[in-house]
């Protein structure tokens, strides 16, 4: 279970989790999408488990699925610098 399952199966939207627990929903999105990691105070933190109605376990599990499932998704493609900016670059940090 990743952190889409457990809002989705405490029947709560992006939006509805984001005002209850006073964060931003791209806070949501981004959990969900394991670019970022939840991190709450302790207060928040006990919120959020009522909240989605799971353990501490529960959400440690969700959290790190949602993490692995990033890595695991294709890279994009690394950023290409003309072969003039790289020297240029090179010789202006020296």
């Amino acid at each position: 279970m990743d952190m889409q399952v457990l809002r989705e199966r405490a029947g709560l939207s992006r939006a509805e989790v984001a005002f209850r627990l006073a964060i931003s929903e791209t806070s949501v999105r981004n959990w969900e999408a394991g670019r970022t990691e939840p991190t709450m105070t302790p207060k928040k933190y006990l919120d959020a488990l009522r909240l989605f109605k799971c353990t501490p376990e529960e959400l440690a599990a969700a959290s790190e699925k949602s993490i692995n499932q990033r890595h695991k998704r294709k890279p994009g493609r690394p950023k290409r610098y003309p072969d003039n900016q790289v020297t240029q670059l090179s010789s202006s940090s020296r």
